[in-house]
């Protein structure tokens, strides 16, 4: 009985671990349209505005998957290079999006932080 218990804690465990891990393996491709998506739905993205807003997404999960792979798992020595990409991804969105809608991305990106901490 005390084995049975075991090989299913084992189970769980692993089954935990890989379902965690499945999120990580997504394309910069697949995050920037998951992105634009995500600010198509939380912004009220006009039609002309998605096609920019896509690309620039682009362009920066491109940039912070190289960040990732350079980090090897030590993201403290990526922090202030993450951070001037996010200032610069709002640089760019404010040459699209408007007043309103950089606020509310400002306040969308400050709730999942908040909400990363709580994890």
């Amino acid at each position: 009985m005390k084995k049975l218990l075991f090989v299913i804690v084992c189970l769980f465990v692993i089954s935990g671990t890989a379902f965690a891990q499945r999120g990580n393996n997504r394309t910069p491709e697949e995050n920037a349209k998951r992105m634009t998506e995500q600010m198509k739905d939380s912004l009220g993205l006009t039609p002309a505005q998605i096609a920019p807003v896509d690309s620039i997404n682009l362009v920066f999960a491109k940039a912070q998957a190289k960040l990732m792979e350079k980090a090897n798992g030590d993201f403290s020595s990526i922090r202030e290079d993450m951070q001037k990409l996010s200032a610069l991804r709002i640089e760019a969105y404010e040459k699209v999006l408007t007043d309103e809608q950089i606020e509310a991305y400002k306040k969308m990106m400050a709730r999942r932080m908040r909400n990363r901490g709580n994890q």
